[in-house]
């Protein structure tokens, strides 16, 4: 699978946060901290579930949809019995479902912690992911029925993915971590989009957000990355038509005169006429507030289920350029 082909460099070796303690017999049921790993604490927290080579991803908050704490509620009550061979997995063509946990803003990394659950078809679940989330690759035992229970929440969040702009993923790819860099939750946005229950309706979101300057404006901060040569990334199927990146020194940051809002110090604008043609390859500057903003053609929505537009902030300090 390319998604457990990225995260593998990143495994560490440490002591697995899911089991209360190191020796579990088998048979013998663990605690599940499950809780604890979506809990959504200081730094943001993305969940992203892979299912039938669909990606959604959302942020588990204070304002995450009724299916994606159904989901996280799922997860939380499995009752897990831990295997003695964490390696010892069923084929990789019985992953019926995959859950990546992503937090922005760790210490150690200067970037994500992450980690990810594999569901297999017989009940087996493998976890893997950075020291902060799972340490250690493990795999449990899980039953039929929690299975289903997870991955009937599963589809629910699948179902909606078209009804809110996904998440930008900021990732450095010359980093030793492959997931270092950060998830941007959109600020402004226009959106128009077809109901899930029924495509024939459509429903419209127009949040206004205060400019990426503004004092008040929630900026992610993008402290430090191995290079800044980075790519900006969506998931599939949400690859824009069209990218505007505006970015502002910091010392502007408080300004919001019309003379420094229309006078970025820099300014970068493409189109992408068909499906698969977006890159996101981008050179960041240091101590720079971004603006970028992504558009979505209405003459495609049919196709994609949504059309629009959504804007994303964040600001760097100093870089490795």
């Amino acid at each position: 699978m390319k998604i457990k082909a990225f995260l593998t460099a990143a495994v560490l070796s440490a002591a697995c946060m899911f089991s209360s303690c190191g020796n579990t017999t088998k048979g013998e049921p663990v605690e599940n901290n499950f809780s604890e790993i979506l809990s959504v604490g200081e730094n943001p927290v993305f969940v992203s579930v892979i299912l039938d080579d669909i990606t959604t991803t959302d942020m588990l908050s204070g304002g995450a949809s009724e299916s994606l704490s159904e989901l996280a509620s799922a997860v939380n009550s499995a009752s897990l019995t831990k295997n003695p061979d964490p390696y010892d997995l069923p084929d990789p063509d019985t992953i019926v479902l995959q859950i990546e946990i992503l937090r922005n803003g760790s210490a150690e990394q200067q970037g994500m912690d992450s980690c990810l659950m594999e569901f297999f078809k017989d009940g087996t679940l493998g976890v893997f992911g950075t020291e902060r989330f799972s340490g250690e690759e493990a795999s449990y035992s899980l039953s039929q029925q929690d299975l289903k229970k997870i991955k009937t929440a599963a589809e629910k969040v699948s179902a909606e993915r078209t009804s809110y702009p996904q998440p930008m993923r900021i990732t450095d790819p010359l980093s030793s971590y492959s997931y270092s860099g950060a998830m941007i939750y959109p600020a402004g946005v226009s959106w128009d989009y077809a109901v899930p229950d029924n495509p024939n309706l459509h429903s419209a979101i127009n949040a206004d957000a205060v400019h990426a300057l503004d004092e008040l404006a929630s900026n992610d901060k993008i402290e430090r990355l191995y290079s800044a040569s980075v790519l900006l990334e969506f998931p599939a199927g949400f690859e824009p038509d069209k990218v505007t990146i505006k970015g502002w020194d910091i010392s502007k940051k408080g300004d919001t005169s019309p003379e420094t809002i229309y006078h970025p110090k820099t300014e970068y604008e493409n189109n992408f006429p068909g499906t698969g043609d977006y890159t996101g390859f981008f050179q960041l500057e240091s101590n720079t507030v971004y603006m970028v903003t992504v558009a979505y053609d209405s003459t495609k929505s049919e196709e994609r289920g949504f059309s629009g537009s959504a804007d994303y902030y964040f600001e760097t300090g100093e870089l490795n350029e």
